[in-house]
């Protein structure tokens, strides 16, 4: 498939995710402009976020404080910001070639086909709600095995099941490293307090 467009790269990264991400990080797009990307999809996700609960209202996962659209992009922003990081150092750690700018760009780019897809859930959700829950659980399991490609050219590790590891060890060096920073500045965990 010949790729002349945005178009034709989101839909090769459906079908061949490996030959898209290598397309993709031949691309030298300067680190200012990645950092650039990163903050717009934030802010778009912060936006569809707020669309989806005016459209849609409804119980949230998030704490009450999140469901503020400027906290809510912020907690995005910050999150791919821990996410690019864990995914550099995690897989130079495992053997890894990767650069920051390669995660960033990977990163960058399934994070635009993203927003993309929440802005085709919003108009199923008003249209046919039982599609929009089909669609959003297809593609997050999708979005995983897309993933692993992505990390697996970005970081050159020619296994998938390396690429996988990379995957585990970072969301645990994120969720360990969001537990500490909870415990320094969020004060005890509510109900250990009196075993102490």
């Amino acid at each position: 498939m010949t790729v002349t467009n945005l178009r034709d790269l989101a839909i090769l990264t459906v079908k061949a995710p490996a030959q898209a991400s290598r397309i993709l990080l031949s691309m030298e797009i300067p680190r200012e402009a990645l950092w650039t990307g990163l903050a717009l999809v934030a802010v778009l996700n912060g936006l569809l976020f707020a669309l989806s609960n005016l459209l849609v209202p409804g119980p949230s996962p998030l704490p009450e404080m999140f469901l503020v659209p400027v906290l809510y992009t912020a907690l995005v922003a910050g999150g791919l910001v821990l996410t690019v990081f864990a995914l550099f150092w995690t897989g130079r750690f495992m053997g890894g070639t990767g650069t920051l700018d390669d995660i960033m760009l990977a990163i960058l780019w399934l994070q635009g086909l993203r927003v993309a897809l929440m802005v085709i859930v919003i108009v199923l959700i008003l249209t046919v709600p039982v599609l929009s829950a089909l669609l959003v659980f297809g593609a997050s399991i999708y979005g995983l095995y897309i993933l692993l490609h992505f990390v697996n050219e970005a970081h050159r590790l020619n296994s998938l099941a390396k690429s996988a590891g990379v995957l585990v060890a970072s969301m645990a060096a994120i969720v360990l490293g969001l537990t500490l920073l909870i415990s320094l500045f969020g004060g005890p965990i509510s109900g250990l307090t009196a075993y102490v």
